[in-house]
């Protein structure tokens, strides 16, 4: 009898012993509290067991050195079936606890570029526009835009010194990239609106007394009086939203001098977000071959991301959740986004031959 009470208490030690080493391994690696732990342990009482748990159980098992990923992949599957996960949609609302965090590091100002000011200081920061301080896509915009500047005042030269060397400049929807990356760069700040007659958005343009445009119009049929005369144009997250992207490439090509330069950049892995609608997602050489079929010379690429962080995205988890440096890494099989910096030829038909940037310079 005094032998079966020892081995009972034995185990009841090792577990309670097995139970203490989980507990300190959870707040080592999440960092969590004993008391929001304890709402973690609540949590997961309250979910359903999932439907393939009895499978794992029979044919699925691990051993030292593989359990980590494969508990967390079995805890994300729990979660999911019980539409516990994503954990957050775009917006972020009070009650995340990401929400106090995403408001504390929303710095930039509303309309930060109204007063026509570049930034001082050439930070990720700085470009970063308003609500989407945590949006790993515009982080990755934010350092793509500076890289290519650099290139693009390397390419004008001493030219580069004079107020609006590039001429007029235009983006889509607001002036935030040409106005505080390339300020002076530009000798005016268009902005250009998508046209959409079943949202009462007419094709027009209407330019202010200093001369500024603000377009509304449809690149994939653009109108004889679209302007051809831009030394820059910033294009991010659009031809996403435009079901022939190499007609709309052609377009863009339209309103560029020759010479004048494109920032193009679009989404790999995204969910799908209508505005009002989504089309494609682009893999680096899918967006370089829409570049190259408007006869745009391509100059510079850029394909960040990561394969936990692209997976993450899906399930809420923002920049918040991995270092800066990490979401500008390279990525040749799961980039999040891909941004590429091209220039029409100087003449039809000609190209001029570029060194091209090795991305692995990036970071």
């Amino acid at each position: 009898m005094w032998t079966g009470l020892v081995l009972i208490t034995a185990k009841l030690v090792a577990s309670r012993a097995a139970e203490d080493n989980l507990w300190i391994a959870l707040k080592h690696v999440t960092g969590l509290t004993d008391r929001e732990l304890s709402y973690f342990a609540d949590e997961l009482l309250t979910l359903q067991p999932p439907s393939q748990r009895d499978l794992w159980q029979r044919k699925v098992h691990c051993t030292l050195g593989t359990c980590g990923p494969e508990a967390t992949s079995r805890l994300i599957a729990a979660l999911g079936e019980n539409e516990k996960l994503p954990s957050r949609a775009f917006e972020l609302f009070p009650g995340d606890p990401l929400y106090q965090y995403w408001k504390e590091s929303d710095r930039q100002k509303f309309h930060s570029w109204i007063d026509g000011e570049a930034s001082e200081e050439e930070t990720i920061e700085a470009l970063i526009p308003e609500g989407q301080p945590l949006a790993s896509g515009r982080i990755q915009a934010a350092h793509f835009t500076w890289k290519a500047k650099d290139l693009v005042l390397k390419l004008l030269g001493p030219a580069a010194g004079a107020f609006g060397a590039l001429g007029r400049c235009l983006e889509w929807d607001t002036p935030f990239y040409t106005i505080k990356a390339f300020g002076p760069l530009c000798f005016r700040h268009d902005v250009l609106q998508y046209a959409d007659p079943r949202a009462g958005h007419p094709e027009k343009m209407q330019t202010y007394s200093k001369g500024t445009r603000v377009m509304a119009l449809d690149v994939l049929r653009p109108p004889d009086w679209m302007p051809t005369d831009y030394g820059l144009v910033v294009c991010f997250f659009v031809l996403e939203h435009v079901p022939d992207p190499h007609q709309a490439a052609r377009g863009i090509a339209k309103l560029l001098n020759p010479g004048g330069y494109l920032l193009l950049g679009a989404p790999f892995i995204d969910g799908v977000h209508g505005c009002p609608d989504d089309f494609f997602r682009y893999t680096p050489h899918g967006l370089r071959k829409v570049a190259e079929g408007a006869k745009l010379e391509v100059l510079l690429e850029f394909s960040p991301g990561m394969t936990v962080a692209a997976a993450g995205d899906f399930i809420g988890m923002r920049s918040s959740y991995w270092r800066t440096e990490d979401l500008l890494k390279i990525s040749d099989t799961h980039p999040m986004n891909v941004f590429l910096l091209a220039r029409k030829p100087l003449m039809p038909h000609q190209r001029r031959t570029w060194a091209r940037h090795n991305q692995t310079e990036w970071t």
